[in-house]
């Protein structure tokens, strides 16, 4: 799988500063949406380049350009860049282990194996059995496929690439005041999307009973969040604050992310894992050309390691994690999250709902969003816990509060792990938007804040 042209791949011989690493890549994406029977969008895109990057006098310089018949002009930019402050700064690079190799993880039907027209009937399809099982109610479909191959190489010996690629779907019914909508994506071919007439009668039954629901109350109340929602809280509560380089401008937090700082009660064990292979966030190599791997961050409750690049683990005196990620050439690269997850602990469902006699049990993500300080997490719908037994269905409902204030408020972790992915990524401020998958078991916390609806 040749990206990078051989006239590219010998400047990391002679780099314009102590250190060049050149990642090219070419993405094909396609999107369909299919509305009320019929397609309405229709996107197929293709986006192709690559991106320099050099360690010069203690300043990382970075450029990127469409293309690949320009690398010895985008690794001399890359190069001025670092040289452009005029002095010399204090980053440094990790020492590292040079990987090379390939990866590509089987598909059983490639993307470019299935006619489009095909592709467009099967969303039609879906669109059709769902709108039959809801008396005729508009409904969406969206499908989404994205085929990357990477390949990257470096002046310490460097050389590997990969293909990722990912399917992804939607199913939507639009609705007042909440849409319902189930989706998921997974690191795979077409095939992902076959077979999904089970999930259609999910999101039609949830549909039909929305009219039973009642809003919560707001105040303040005990919840226990289903695995789906577990993945979101420790993706924005945990992951988010444990990616190095994140959040420069909070002593709170820096403060209190130091290895062996008791950031949670013992039951939380929380795992970044990349080696997922059938999930999004997984990857054999970082953008970094870094291996991918298990990293354990917080150990019963104690903060064991962060997610770093060669960037901020030079910064921290620290090894790379693998977790140099960049949503294309075109975006600086940061540390990420991949496949982040809550480790299982030794409880039923039953036996945290006997932990609650009285709260809230949470389903499904609709969304979640954090500022480093405080959080928001939104369920599609709750169960009223009485006496330790679900008694009645309600709607939407978002928790919120302060990150610091409610880590300790966990008090108990269920024994099964599920992982989650959606259509969409992750997105960063100043950065692209990246796959990342989530997960855990059911969870047990609070009291926090209860909103109604979203």
């Amino acid at each position: 799988m040749p990206i990078l042209p051989e006239a590219a791949r010998r400047l990391v011989a002679s780099p314009p500063g102590d250190f060049l690493e050149l990642r090219g890549e070419r993405i094909r994406q396609q999107r369909m949406v299919c509305s009320a029977g019929s397609l309405v969008d229709y996107g197929p895109v293709l986006s192709q380049g690559l991106a320099a990057r050099v360690l010069k006098d203690g300043v990382w310089g970075w450029a990127s350009r469409d293309g690949f018949e320009e690398a010895a002009t985008v690794a001399s930019r890359a190069g001025s860049l670092a040289s452009s402050a005029g002095g010399r700064g204090n980053a440094v690079l990790p020492p590292f282990v040079p990987a090379a190799g390939f990866f590509d993880k089987p598909c059983v039907e490639r993307f470019d194996e299935v006619p489009d027209r095909e592709k467009a009937f099967q969303c039609q399809r879906y669109g059709e059995l769902l709108s039959s099982l809801v008396h005729g109610a508009p409904c969406r479909v969206v499908y989404s496929e994205r085929r990357r191959e990477k390949e990257i190489v470096n002046s310490a010996g460097t050389d590997v690439s990969e293909v990722e690629n990912i399917c992804a779907f939607r199913f939507e019914l639009p609705g007042s005041p909440l849409s319902v909508f189930r989706d998921m994506a997974g690191r795979s071919g077409y095939e992902f999307f076959r077979s999904r007439e089970k999930l259609l009668d999910e999101v039609a039954a949830e549909y039909s009973s929305a009219s039973d629901i009642s809003p919560v109350e707001s105040g303040r109340s005990r919840v226990i969040l289903d695995p789906e929602l577990t993945g979101m809280f420790v993706h924005e509560v945990f992951g988010h604050i444990l990616e190095a380089g994140a959040h420069p401008f909070s002593p709170a937090l820096s403060g209190m992310l130091s290895p062996g700082t008791e950031i949670a009660p013992s039951c939380v064990t929380i795992v970044d894992d990349a080696t997922h292979y059938d999930m999004p966030g997984s990857m054999a190599y970082d953008d970094e050309g870094i291996p991918g791997c298990r990293k354990v961050l917080v150990s019963s409750g104690r903060v064991k390691s962060r997610l770093h690049s060669l960037a901020t683990a030079g910064a921290a005196g620290m090894p790379p994690t693998g977790n140099g990620r960049a949503g294309s050439h075109r975006s600086p690269l940061a540390a990420r999250m991949t496949c982040t997850y809550l480790a299982p602990g030794d409880r039923s469902l039953e036996g945290l709902l006997s932990m609650m006699p009285d709260g809230l049990l949470l389903e499904g993500a609709l969304s979640g969003s954090t500022n480093m300080d405080r959080f928001r997490l939104t369920a599609r719908k709750a169960w009223r816990i009485r006496s330790g037994k679900p008694v009645r269905p309600a709607g939407p409902c978002t928790i919120a509060g302060r990150i610091l204030d409610t880590l300790g408020t966990i008090s108990g972790a269920g024994s099964d792990l599920s992982l989650s992915s959606g259509l969409w990524g992750c997105s960063r401020p100043g950065y692209a938007t990246v796959p990342v998958s989530y997960g855990g078991p059911y969870m047990l916390l609070g009291p926090v804040t209860i909103h109604p609806g979203v």
